[in-house]
């Protein structure tokens, strides 16, 4: 019986020291990319979505909450200026790093939290291609898109993409 119990304490011990470290994302870690909108067209669309999420006129958006950052990413994207929505996505990971399907946003407003593969997207629009695929990796560690869900034929377009890109980008010989 003392075997057993040694073997039940050891054995913990021993997967856990076997096990690779875990790795610091990367998805973070770019060279930013000129931005396209103009101060003034930012300011009005941080507005509009502030009072849109029921956010006071005087609230320091820093501090905002996660789906703040996430419709304004969204809007950004929208409006063709992708390294700002990057940045926007970024912010709602850091206030919320969980992605959720029919995540709460504010009152009744509900949406599928898929902050990862969205970053992926945008990494890729930018060039940044070790970002886009550290993004994926999280994204199916984290398992923001089930076999069930119509984005999964998403990661794999964007898997191929990614591919693609890097092919064309490596010197010829």
């Amino acid at each position: 019986m003392r075997w057993l119990l040694a073997l039940f304490l050891v054995l913990p011990v021993t997967a856990l020291q076997s096990a690779d470290p875990p790795t610091r994302p990367t998805y973070k870690q770019f060279e930013r990319k000129p931005v396209s909108l103009s101060e003034e067209d930012l300011a009005e669309i941080r507005r509009r979505i502030a009072g849109r999420c029921g956010l006071s006129p005087g609230t320091d958006l820093s501090h905002a909450p996660w789906y703040f950052h996430y419709e304004l990413a969204e809007e950004l994207t929208r409006r063709g200026d992708p390294q700002r929505a990057l940045d926007a996505l970024i912010e709602a990971t850091e206030h919320r790093p969980r992605p959720e399907r029919g995540a709460r946003m504010y009152g009744v407003w509900f949406t599928d939290y898929l902050p990862y593969l969205r970053i992926a997207h945008l990494h890729l629009q930018l060039g940044n291609w070790a970002c886009a695929e550290d993004a994926l990796r999280l994204s199916q560690e984290l398992q923001e898109v089930s076999r069930q869900d119509p984005e999964l034929q998403e990661i794999e377009e964007l898997k191929q993409e990614i591919a693609a890109a890097r092919a064309r980008d490596r010197p010829r010989q």
